[in-house]
């Protein structure tokens, strides 16, 4: 199959998360893939060099300035010159929509079409409905229940968001190789918007009257004020850059005793850190809503900060999550089947 994706592409984020795995599975499969990527912003953290099969060919994310949406662009030429019979659109709302809507019908007229929901909401733009897609790939029945109200139901299919392979590490050599010590407990926190888990910082704080503890963050975005501040409040935060590839990552992850994750979100929303993350080993502690909807007992759960601290504590002490759930959630979401269970959907069109 010659299968054309517009996505995200070598860049720390949850769609590009769920591309790559599974856009490399069908090179491995046979199959011909062109990646129709955006031109990424500078502070967009790059996770690889592009390779052959990608082009750069538009702009992406919808943005207010002064009050009035900035345009977005895109060059229709490797859209109508690239030779594919399958189109496949990833986070839809995010991408030049108008201007995709312009030569919709030439892409209609030599491809199927299937469009990957990664929007946890009805998004509130009319020109997403424009679109006629032959298919429209869901992560679970959640996202199906929201999607029926827009969309004629044969038309949603529901194939898991994939979870990247179990690989385990050796914590000492990993600390010895990020030169971390050896005689303190370390909690791990790394994303785009590192502060995001600063709420946790108190808890933090009175836990490490009780254990020698290092708080690592890795800033993707770099230094901030916000930061600074916390750094100036709690000496045991150590801020880093690094662990842009998974490589890079996992041995952060192979070093730490728990991964703490404090997110929230009013809308449906897949944990896409916790099915990249899982496959270390490394204990993942994250706050209980809807990032953890679709969790069981694969991760420590905390309703408040009172349980966060016996949580970790528990952490510190030896207690893991339940090892056969673990490698059930990651086999069962590997990215061979979910690549597959793509491929299948792709027949039957």
């Amino acid at each position: 199959m010659k299968i054309a994706m517009m996505s995200p592409w070598n860049v720390a984020c949850g769609v590009a998360m769920h591309a790559e795995p599974v856009g490399r599975e069908w090179m491995k499969m046979g199959h011909e893939l062109k990646l129709l990527a955006p031109i990424e912003k500078k502070t967009q953290p790059v996770t690889a060099k592009d390779e052959p099969y990608v082009t750069r060919c538009y702009t992406m994310d919808r943005e207010f300035i002064k009050g009035i949406l900035k345009p977005l662009s895109l060059d229709a030429r490797p859209f109508l010159e690239s030779d594919y019979d399958l189109f496949i659109v990833q986070n839809l709302e995010l991408m030049p929509m108008a201007e995709l809507l312009k030569i919709w019908t030439q892409i209609k007229a030599k491809a199927k079409t299937i469009l990957v929901i990664h929007e946890g909401y009805l998004p509130p733009y009319p020109e997403f409905y424009q679109f006629d897609f032959d298919a429209i790939v869901c992560f679970d029945e959640r996202y199906q229940r929201k999607l029926e109200r827009k969309f004629p139901s044969d038309r949603i299919h529901i194939i898991p968001y994939p979870c990247y392979p179990l690989k385990l590490g050796d914590k000492r050599q990993a600390r010895e190789k990020l030169g971390l010590p050896q005689d303190k407990k370390i909690v791990f926190s790394y994303g785009i918007v590192i502060h995001q888990h600063f709420p946790t910082l108190l808890p933090l704080e009175e836990l490490s009257r009780e254990y020698p503890l290092v708080y690592l963050v890795l800033a993707a975005e770099g230094r901030s004020e916000i930061l600074d501040k916390a750094q100036d409040r709690c000496s045991f935060i150590e801020a880093r850059e690094g662990g842009r590839t998974v490589e890079e990552l996992y041995i952060y992850l192979h070093a730490a005793d728990a991964l703490l994750l404090y997110k929230q979100s009013p809308d449906i929303v897949v944990p896409s850190t916790v099915y990249l993350c899982l496959g270390s080993g490394c204990p993942i502690v994250i706050s209980e809503g809807r990032y953890t909807e679709s969790l069981g007992e694969e991760v420590f759960k905390y309703r408040d900060f009172d349980e966060l601290k016996e949580v970790l504590a528990q952490v510190f002490e030896g207690k893991k999550p339940n090892q056969e759930a673990v490698e059930k959630f990651i086999a069962e979401k590997s990215a061979q089947k979910v690549a597959q269970k793509f491929i299948e959907l792709f027949k039957s069109l």
